[in-house]
């Protein structure tokens, strides 16, 4: 019996700039925001062919996450986060997508380095 494979690959610190926050002012103009990205699947025909088709393309998975930051505000991390996660686990024919979301808000800036999200979706 075959086993499902668990391999992984990781986009981290993926520079974002969505219009984000609760009120209009925090939407007004991009906020500086970084996402790391896993996809979980099976890569073994990948490695055996060396063939990008048979692989997930990162170059893509990027351009969608950069799509999805960017094409519309959002009011909350969670709500990117989980959209990141969705389009990314459709888009791609994954196993499991996880997504982790920081976001660096000036007014808190003197309290904390960011708040952060995490999402997974399989």
């Amino acid at each position: 019996m075959a086993t499902a494979r668990d391999d992984r690959i990781t986009l981290a610190g993926v520079k974002l700039r969505p219009r984000i926050g609760v009120t209009q002012g925090e939407r007004r103009l991009p906020q500086a925001c970084q996402a790391d990205v896993t996809v979980w699947g099976d890569f073994e025909a990948a490695a055996l062919t060396d063939s990008l088709d048979k692989a997930i393309d990162y170059g893509k998975v990027l351009a969608k996450v950069l799509e999805i930051a960017h094409d519309r505000e959002y009011n909350l991390l969670e709500t990117l986060a989980y959209r990141l996660a969705r389009e990314i686990l459709q888009a791609f024919h994954a196993r499991r997508v996880g997504v982790r979301v920081r976001k660096y808000p000036a007014s808190l800036a003197e309290k904390i380095d960011f708040t952060e999200v995490e999402v997974e979706q399989t």
